[in-house]
């Protein structure tokens, strides 16, 4: 009778949790997820959903992964040792192949034809992220997470599109590019970076001196980038370390403003690999601060029950020769031979624009020192960490990342049949889908655009009609398209084509976002507009 009467009184107390959660709601008791709330009432603060790192490095290079391309290997001793630990993915690719589009594809599991997001912000933007597009962080917060933010944003300034106005409860970085803002401190770049000016005599390139968040508040203008790298991994160990004293779970994104120019890093760094070349000194710095975050995961004892996910937002910056990253042997070799030139990197639909050095870790789920050749994406981050986390997809929009699972598990070796590679800086129109990738093959219907290679060589826009089409597995290189002598070319063609139009399709019937593109001076982040280029820094910087 005893036993009886505890199961009638747990239902009862359940029951009456589920019936008052609406009122609470409205009330702004409780957030958004019941189950966010009910969860730690019944079973306490910490009920085994897994932790989340993402780091999200920027311009990074295939290649520049030491456990992709040797000749790396030394710059990367704690990724290569991540990827000892856990699954590399080796066709790993962003949702687009520039900042803004990439990582509004990350943090929505949406192509930039859905959300809107086809190209970048600046500091003179009023919008941001549509505010009807629901992020990651967002979804996780109302499932009971901790969310946290280091790094480079890019979504939007104004405090409505702000970090912290979508489901990051804390934030630390540089609103958007390192190079849109002026600093005071030597960094390296081609052409030289402009340093901020001293008096209103000089004439100004900037809008303003970049700057450096903490929360809503400018806490360092201009940012030092000297130090933007310890500043980084401070900020991250101290919030893993807070997580760990809550006992709640937690999102980590961390979104370098490495390896984008200007190049910067610590002084201890310089030559710091036997490569002895800035990009690798830089490269080496943030794998340090990589090794910081988890050596604090560990001394917290949150490592085991963390799974770590690194990836970058898009290809090198090609232009910037000896300061921009490896392409590793995806050279886009066809352009260069028939044009002499153009970029085949970053912002391009060239593989070395979207294949990103990718490796996931996670003790006891992902069996250690593993590869995969399935095709992945950024898009499929956001639909992974919530299944992972017990939470489900946001209702009445359509997605284009699927969840790996069962690929983590080794329950399959199979991802998607099907990737989608935007226009994203080179070709226009931006964002509209002209090259398509099918299982091995790569079908392209435009290339070249406004990007140079180093010489400073553009290719000239062509439309291909038919498309071209590369077997990267044969050639990675994409440097001879095949011909009719391929049995298959046809029906290839025909099957990228059929899967193009099946996705323009779906993104007709789906609930799809307009972006505010506006600009206006007033937007311009400024701590202090009575002070010349807004000058300021405050001691918890």
């Amino acid at each position: 009778m005893r036993t009886m009467t505890y199961k009638v009184t747990y239902l009862l107390i359940t029951m009456s949790v589920l019936i008052a959660f609406p009122l609470l709601h409205m009330c702004g008791f409780v957030s958004l997820d019941p189950w966010s709330e009910v969860i730690p009432f019944f079973f306490g603060k910490s009920n085994h959903r897994p932790n989340f790192v993402v780091f999200f490095a920027d311009d990074i290079g295939w290649g520049d992964f030491g456990a992709n391309w040797t000749p790396n290997k030394d710059a990367t001793p704690n990724l290569n040792q991540m990827a000892r630990e856990g699954l590399r993915l080796t066709d790993f690719h962003a949702g687009a192949s520039v900042c803004t589009p990439s990582r509004a594809s990350l943090l929505t599991g949406r192509l930039g034809l859905r959300t809107g997001v086809i190209h970048n912000f600046d500091p003179e933007s009023l919008g941001g992220l549509p505010l009807n597009e629901t992020t990651l962080a967002e979804v996780l917060k109302g499932n009971g997470y901790t969310t946290g933010m280091i790094g480079k944003w890019h979504l939007g300034i104004t405090e409505k599109y702000h970090p912290r106005s979508r489901g990051f409860d804390y934030y630390y970085g540089l609103p958007y590019s390192n190079d849109m803002g002026c600093v005071d401190v030597f960094t390296y770049n081609l052409p030289p970076s402009i340093n901020c000016p001293k008096n209103t005599s000089t004439d100004a390139y900037f809008k303003a001196a970049l700057p450096l968040y903490e929360n809503y508040d400018i806490v360092e203008q201009p940012a030092d980038l000297i130090q933007l790298g310890d500043h980084y991994a401070a900020k991250a160990t101290e919030f893993v370390d807070k997580a760990a004293k809550s006992g709640k779970p937690f999102l980590l994104y961390v979104a370098f403003a490495h390896m984008h120019c200007p190049l910067s890093h610590a002084e201890r760094f310089t030559n710091a690999t036997s490569l002895q070349t800035v990009y690798a000194d830089t490269l080496y710095e943030m794998d340090n601060v990589i090794g910081r975050v988890l050596k604090s995961l560990k001394t917290n004892n949150l490592y085991d029950n963390t799974l770590t996910w690194f990836t970058g937002d898009n290809g090198p910056w090609s232009e910037k020769c000896q300061y921009s990253g490896s392409q590793g042997p995806f050279s886009g070799t066809w352009q260069f031979e028939k044009y002499g030139g153009g970029s085949t990197a970053k912002a391009t639909t060239w593989e070395a624009g979207h294949r990103e050095p990718t490796v996931v870790v996670w003790p006891n789920k992902i069996a250690p020192n593993q590869t995969s050749s399935a095709l992945t994406s950024n898009l499929d981050i956001f639909p992974t960490l919530l299944s992972l986390a017990g939470a489900t997809l946001p209702n009445y929009r359509h997605f284009d990342g699927m969840d790996l699972t069962l690929l983590f598990e080794g329950k399959t070796d199979k991802a998607h049949e099907v990737l989608f590679h935007p226009n994203s800086g080179d070709t226009f129109p931006f964002g509209e889908i002209d090259t398509v990738r099918l299982g091995n093959y790569k079908v392209l219907w435009k290339t070249g655009g406004s990007f140079a290679n180093c010489g400073g060589v553009r290719a000239p826009q062509v439309a291909h009609n038919p498309p071209i089409v590369f077997d990267l597995e044969e050639d990675p290189a994409e440097s001879t398209p095949l011909n009719d002598s391929f049995s298959k070319l046809q029906q290839i063609i025909t099957d990228a084509a059929l899967a193009r139009e099946k996705l323009l399709d779906d993104i007709k019937n789906d609930n799809t976002s307009i972006p505010d593109y506006s600009k206006s001076k007033s937007a311009v982040p400024c701590c202090d507009r009575s002070v010349f280029y807004c000058r300021c820094k405050k001691d918890e910087a």
